[in-house]
C-alpha cells in the first residue's frame, strides 16, 4: 500500500543499497546478486547505511532525498532512519577494474524502472510512477558502476 500512495506523491522504493557519505546519499541498484550489499560492507567506516535492500526516494524542491528502511538483506541490518540528497543512481556491474560509466538518460529510465519496487496495475498509478521515474532520473545522475569486490571501489565517491 505505502508504494502507491509514494507513487501520487512522486515518491517510490528502490530496490538498491544505499549510504549516506560526507552529507551526501549513494544508491546503489541492479538485480539480485549485482552487489548492492557487497558495496554496503566494503563502505569507509565514515558511511551511514540507508538499506542493503530497498531506499525510500521522495523529491524535495528541485533535488531528491534518500531515507533509511527498515528492510535489509543479506546484510541482515535495518537502515538508519536518516536522510540525505541523492548524488547518484549507480547502477552495478561485475568487472575487472572499477570505473563510472555514464548512462543515458533513456537508457538509465528503462533499468530504474525495472528496480522500482511497486505492485499495480492501476493505469493512473502506473503513469504516476512512470512520471516520477523520469523526473527522478532526469535530476539525479546515473551512471554503471563497474567494480571488483574490493574497498578501492570506495575511491571513486569523494
Amino acid at each position: 500500500m505505502h508504494s502507491l500512495e509514494l507513487a501520487q506523491e512522486g515518491a517510490f522504493l528502490l530496490h538498491s543499497a544505499g549510504v549516506i557519505r560526507n552529507g551526501r546519499a549513494f544508491l546503489f541498484s541492479g538485480l539480485s546478486g549485482s552487489g548492492k550489499t557487497t558495496m554496503t560492507r566494503l563502505a569507509p567506516a565514515n558511511t551511514v547505511l540507508l538499506s542493503d535492500e530497498i531506499a525510500y526516494v521522495r523529491p524535495a524542491g528541485d533535488t531528491y532525498i534518500a531515507w533509511g528502511t527498515p528492510f535489509s538483506g543479506e546484510l541482515g541490518r535495518p537502515g538508519e532512519n536518516v536522510r540525505a540528497p541523492i548524488a547518484g543512481l549507480y547502477l552495478l556491474k561485475h568487472g575487472a577494474a572499477n570505473q563510472l560509466q555514464s548512462v543515458p538518460s533513456g537508457q538509465a529510465l528503462g533499468l530504474l524502472l525495472r528496480n522500482i519496487v511497486f505492485f499495480a496495475q492501476d493505469a493512473d498509478l502506473v503513469r504516476a510512477l512512470f512520471e516520477a521515474a523520469w523526473r527522478f532520473i532526469s535530476a539525479v545522475p546515473a551512471y554503471h558502476l563497474v567494480f571488483r569486490p574490493d574497498p578501492s571501489v570506495w575511491e571513486l565517491f569523494p
